[in-house]
């Protein structure tokens, strides 16, 4: 993110993610973009194997991906607020459609969802880590 201005700039990274000749700016906004999906997985697996490490159940969600799920079960669970859940279920459906869509994925929404998934661990693990080490 840093690669696009002290603020992150909207205009720098569209720049470089739309660019037909700059193939270093190109290449940073596409590490930016995997960098994206990485850490949500990170926060996903988290997730998918707190809820299993714990016996919870899995709250029935109309959204069949495990992360989902599981991010509905710490909420039922108490473990995250409605709020955060909320955030975790948006950077997961952002990261799915930075997967799955990519070749038509607007710089717009990769800008979106780095800001979101750098927000979103951060404060999920500070409710995680009190929460899980009674498992472990």
């Amino acid at each position: 993110m840093g690669a696009f201005g002290d603020g992150f700039e909207i205009d720098l990274l569209k720049k470089a993610y739309e660019t037909g000749s700059d193939l270093d700016a190109y290449n940073r906004a596409q590490a930016l973009e995997r960098a994206v999906g990485r850490v949500q997985n990170y926060v996903a697996d988290l997730s998918i194997d707190g809820v299993k490490l714990a016996g919870l159940e899995a709250a029935k969600t109309s959204d069949s991906g495990p992360a989902v799920r599981a991010f509905e079960t710490f909420r039922a669970a108490g473990v995250i607020g409605t709020g955060l859940c909320r955030r975790l279920v948006r950077a997961q459906t952002s990261r799915r459609f930075l997967d799955h869509d990519y070749v038509n994925v607007p710089a717009g929404s990769l800008h979106k969802s780095a800001l979101l998934v750098r927000d979103c661990p951060t404060d999920f693990l500070r409710k995680y880590r009190f929460w899980i080490v009674d498992f472990l």
